[in-house]
């Protein structure tokens, strides 16, 4: 059994705002892994939280509402173990994928089958029966549908739900930097169905929050784009259907709708928000069923020690 690192500044437990040489073993534990805190500084931030997070859930089988982000003893253990990520759908040698796993928020980018990049995001935010939840704010076009600049920017009052479909997609179109469209900034945004897309976010929280895209941390979406290829398939599961057994109109985002109770429709000529062309369709169609391994975390003997909710 190796050194326990804990102790120390950690006493028992390693968590937000700990620091020293035990929060440094862990976040080089978590990288050799597959994970990515951000730097192995010694310093437990939001990096290494959301790494714990993303290791609890694939590990520990926790779904997002019971992950803690802190490392017992226990937890460090299970690191020290020869662990390995299998993909649920494989695709061979010479293929990337991404996986996504909406009750764990967790992602996965396999190559040729191998985890390259694990990530805790951040999905469509959900109502207490969890189901999409319903948002209605101000939105400000300066482009129309075609992605054309406006002669005049335009606000609306507008409501849409807060979804993420399950199902098989392909990242499609990609925009460098920060892309600021109606809702808000997107990061690196990698489209894979209509406007959702795998974005850097700052506030990438434990449980769902975003309208309906798949936020990752900034630092892993300063390179993100770099692993992955338009064409390059995504597979999002949703808790409830296989990717495969979702219908079209099962994998359809939420569109935009008028506000029923707004009064107005307004116009401005200050505003600096920009929008993507929302009516592009991404190149996606189901395919046909392929041979698939549940993703496991592995021992060097084989013994399967967690599988990912699906």
């Amino acid at each position: 059994e190796r050194e326990h690192p804990l102790g120390g500044r950690c006493v028992d437990t390693c968590g937000s705002a700990d620091h020293g040489d035990e929060v440094k073993a862990v976040q080089q534990r978590l990288h050799d892994l597959g994970f990515d805190p951000g730097p192995v500084d010694g310093q437990f931030g939001p990096g290494t939280e959301q790494a714990v997070w993303a290791f609890e859930a694939l590990v520990e089988d926790r779904p997002y509402q019971e992950q803690t982000g802190e490392v017992t003893d226990a937890l460090w253990q299970r690191m020290q173990q020869p662990l390995a990520f299998r993909p649920r759908r494989s695709h061979g040698p010479g293929s990337t994928h991404m996986e996504i796993y909406l009750p764990l928020q967790t992602a996965i980018v396999f190559r040729d089958d191998q985890a390259v990049l694990i990530t805790h995001i951040s999905s469509g935010e959900l109502d207490e029966q969890g189901k999409p939840a319903l948002w209605c704010e101000l939105v400000t076009y300066n482009t129309d549908e075609y992605g054309q600049p406006l002669d005049e920017p335009v606000t609306r009052d507008e409501c849409g739900y807060s979804k993420t479909p399950g199902g098989v997609f392909e990242f499609y179109r990609r925009y460098e930097g920060n892309r600021v469209g109606p809702l808000g900034g997107m990061w690196n945004p990698v489209y894979f169905n209509y406007g959702i897309a795998v974005h850097g976010a700052r506030n990438v929280p434990r449980e769902p929050a975003s309208h309906g895209c798949i936020r990752i941390p900034m630092h892993i979406a300063d390179y993100f784009p770099s692993l992955v290829d338009n064409g390059d398939r995504v597979w999002v599961w949703d808790g409830v259907k296989e990717p495969e057994e979702q219908t079209d109109d099962d994998m359809l985002p939420s569109f935009n709708f008028r506000n029923p109770d707004a009064t107005t429709t307004t116009s401005s000529t200050s505003s600096t928000t920009t929008t993507v062309p929302a009516t592009t369709l991404p190149p996606t169609t189901v395919p046909p069923t392929t041979a698939s391994t549940v993703p496991a975390a592995t021992t060097a003997s084989g013994t399967t020690t967690s599988n990912p909710n699906g």
